[in-house]
């Protein structure tokens, strides 16, 4: 195993549950616009932690949290938030303005958000125009998704630039959890540097998924064994079922996923197909209610090999092959080589023919 796959693997297996654990001091106080009665302070998954009320255009929040937790300030009348680092010094915010004074991390990260956000409203606006253009208007609706699509791409940009003008602090975190999904391989390699000083917080996990799911998934590579347990609980490796000589589409899936039952009736049919040739499919699954996953299996009468380990987003597959959304899959052939991933519909069922020859 190089370098990076073992760096990601032990990563993945710690990041929730190192850095951070330091528990610090927080009061953040600030000025609201009139007519504002309430400020509300979540995480940025908008999960609630504390409400103010609003005395005299002013409000306070005193508590405590993990060192380098990420938070963000919203009012009952301001439509921007105030993102923050919870790092024991002191926050004054000016909701009105979105502007932030406390330790020079924070103004730092304040000033980028600001700007970033020069850029978002635009593409927001893009956004908005491009929804209000009737589905017959195709000319306009391309030009309109053309300047959405570059509108975007600046917001990009910038969270790039942010990211890389930061490396010795957790600044990076923020904007890397946003944008992971639109880097190449080697942007994440670039950013995701173990010596950087974010590259451990728990919001860059979604990226470490990401890299080691471009790391585990690229055509030519070999599948990477893992354990998972059968309908009736026993225990087995993929390796039982992989690279035996027959192609093997491993399916990432769970019965609470619409798109991925949406995917079944074709998945289905190539089965039904090719699996006297030897075709097989292996079913992993991210599900986490054990009677749920059967009865689908059941039901919708999906007659091939399924695992799981019940363990939903932190199951062994998620880890293992850096999934992060489903319907996924891998397509392998009889030495177990990845040749193919992502087939859908049509495009999986071209894949097989173009291999079975019928």
């Amino acid at each position: 195993m190089n370098r990076w796959l073992w760096l990601i693997g032990a990563l993945l297996l710690s990041l929730t549950t190192m850095a951070q654990d330091e528990m610090v001091s927080y009061s953040i106080s600030g000025t609201v616009p009139v007519g504002v009665t309430s400020v509300y302070l979540h995480t940025l998954r908008n999960e609630p932690i504390d409400t103010a009320q609003v005395e005299n255009g002013r409000f306070q929040f005193t508590g405590a949290l993990q060192q380098n937790t990420f938070v963000t300030l919203v009012d009952n009348g301001t439509d921007l938030p105030v993102n923050m680092i919870i790092d024991g010094i002191p926050v004054e915010v000016n909701m009105e303005r979105s502007v932030m004074k406390g330790s020079k991390l924070n103004e730092r990260l304040n000033k980028a958000d600001r700007q970033i956000t020069d850029f978002t409203i635009d593409y927001m606006q893009d956004q908005m125009e491009y929804a209000q253009v009737g589905q017959g208007q195709i000319e306009v609706r391309d030009s309109l998704r053309r300047v959405m699509t570059a509108s975007y791409n600046k917001v990009v940009v910038e969270m790039k630039n942010v990211i890389r003008a930061n490396p010795d602090n957790v600044i990076p975190a923020l904007y890397l959890s946003q944008i992971y999904n639109t880097l190449t391989i080697d942007e994440l390699k670039e950013y995701l540097n173990e010596d950087h000083a974010y590259a451990a917080h728990p919001l860059c996990v979604g990226a470490w998924r990401m890299l080691n799911h471009h790391e585990k998934t690229n055509i030519g590579t070999r599948f990477t064994d893992l354990v998972e347990a059968d309908t009736a609980g026993v225990s087995h490796r993929l390796s039982e079922y992989v690279g035996k000589g027959n192609y093997v589409l491993i399916d990432f899936w769970a019965s609470w996923c619409a798109p991925c039952m949406l995917e079944m009736d074709n998945v289905k049919a190539v089965y039904q197909k090719y699996h006297e040739k030897g075709f097989e499919i292996v079913g992993l699954s991210f599900d986490r209610g054990r009677q749920s996953w059967i009865n689908a299996i059941i039901n919708h009468k999906l007659n091939w090999i399924h695992l799981s380990d019940l363990k939903y987003w932190n199951s062994e597959a998620s880890i293992v092959y850096g999934i992060s959304s489903i319907p996924a899959n891998i397509l392998l052939d009889g030495n177990g080589i990845i040749i193919a991933t992502d087939l859908r519909g049509e495009e999986l069922s071209r894949k097989l023919r173009q291999i079975y020859r019928y």
